[in-house]
């Protein structure tokens, strides 16, 4: 029993050696998901823009929005290992979610839906972002997702806050001129 577990001790090691010594290989993209039109999410295409159709949500009549765009980006990743390296690969994408946008009954005129569209244009902004912050960071197999999260959450943070400001910059898109 003894000489298992020097066995079993010593090949515990070997796999150790070999985890921290290979050399960590990143791939980050954006991912281009094609939207099944049965879904609640539609996937950025620079070919389709949103339509009101895709509001679906119920209004909130108490909120002095016209209507609301719920959109985020996200990502998948997926590590894998062989004798050399570590293959870490991160595919970010952007959604739009139908049942949590809505439009009051009203708005309904091309000039607000190209206000909301570019909500969704914003949104795709902070995924290419998140691609290139990526692509910055120097991952290991000890430190990667710690930094992955971290990374998320403030270029997150930062397209909320682009959100906000194309809001206060075109008054909800009531200064046609800053809007046009």
């Amino acid at each position: 029993m003894g000489m298992r577990f020097l066995i079993l001790l010593f090949f515990c090691f070997q796999f150790s050696l070999l985890c921290f010594s290979q050399k960590m290989m990143v791939k980050v993209y954006l991912e281009n998901k094609v939207s099944n039109p049965e879904s609640d999410t539609i996937y950025y295409d620079f070919n389709k823009k949103l339509t009101w159709h895709d509001y679906q949500g119920k209004p909130d009549m108490n909120s002095f929005a016209g209507a609301i765009t719920s959109s985020g980006f996200a990502f998948n990743s997926h590590m894998n290992f062989d004798r050399d390296h570590i293959n870490l690969t991160i595919g970010v994408y952007t959604f739009f979610s139908k049942k949590d946008s809505w439009k009051k009954p009203n708005i309904n005129t091309d000039y607000h839906l190209l206000h909301e569209q570019h909500h969704f244009d914003i949104t795709r902004m902070g995924a290419q972002k998140l691609v290139k912050e990526l692509q910055k960071v120097n991952f290991t197999k000890a430190n990667y997702s710690a930094l992955l999260s971290s990374v998320f959450n403030k270029v997150y943070d930062e397209n909320i806050a682009l959100q906000h400001q194309y809001d206060r910059e075109t008054k909800n898109s009531m200064d046609v001129k800053k809007q046009l």
